[in-house]
């Protein structure tokens, strides 16, 4: 005689028989909420924007440039051809008789120059001997007319003096070309430049009067 038995589904199988359920409602309910969320937070993105277009500039186009034709070809010259031409008898040409080892006349001496002629200040004259110091012409002659004190400083000074000489040898001016940067040392060396005698500048074989531009140093 059978028993009668009784079967209880746990609880698994009662979840699993109502999932079918539960998503259908949870789908339905997170596409409502997606709908809402869209519809009232989510700003469009179309809104706002504007199409923005550019004038486009036309531009003329220039005249058409018409290509000229190419040059054409350089002939090539002529080659020279001699003609024959006879010369008359009578075109002759005169004699020339050349005088061998005749004697050149001597070129004329240039003008004195006197003393006048020349100007007071430093020029250029030509000349072909230059002028000599015959007198005052030793270092310790140059010193003798600096001061005392600055003697026994030990100065040393550097300059260039212009001395105008004259037909017979003697200074008529003088001019500082290039200064020391001391004026007792200038002064000195203008002082002895008018106590120096000079033997006379000539040009060519006549004395002249020049000016020389005389470098001095002066050191003790």
């Amino acid at each position: 005689m059978w028993a009668e038995t009784s079967f209880h589904s746990p609880a698994n199988t009662a979840l699993h028989d109502a999932y079918g359920r539960y998503f259908k409602l949870f789908a339905a309910a997170a596409a409502l909420l997606h709908a809402l969320l869209f519809l009232f937070l989510v700003t469009p993105r179309g809104e706002g924007f504007a199409v923005a277009g550019e004038d486009l500039e036309v531009f003329d186009l220039p005249p058409e440039v018409e290509i000229p034709p190419p040059p054409e070809e350089i002939a090539r010259p002529a080659t020279p051809v001699i003609a024959e031409e006879s010369l008359e008898e009578d075109i002759t040409i005169a004699e020339t008789v050349i005088l061998e080892n005749q004697p050149v006349p001597a070129t004329p001496p240039p003008p004195p120059r006197e003393s006048h002629e020349v100007g007071d200040t430093y020029e250029f004259v030509p000349f072909t001997v230059r002028p000599g110091c015959q007198r005052n012409c030793a270092p310790d002659d140059i010193l003798r007319h600096l001061p005392t004190m600055l003697r026994r400083s030990g100065v040393s000074c550097s300059l260039t003096m212009g001395i105008r000489i004259d037909a017979s040898g003697n200074v008529t001016a003088t001019d500082l070309l290039e200064s020391s940067g001391n004026r007792a040392c200038d002064q000195a060396a203008e002082g002895w430049a008018r106590t120096t005698r000079w033997t006379p500048a000539y040009n060519r074989d006549q004395p002249v009067v020049v000016w020389i531009a005389q470098p001095l140093i002066l050191s003790e």
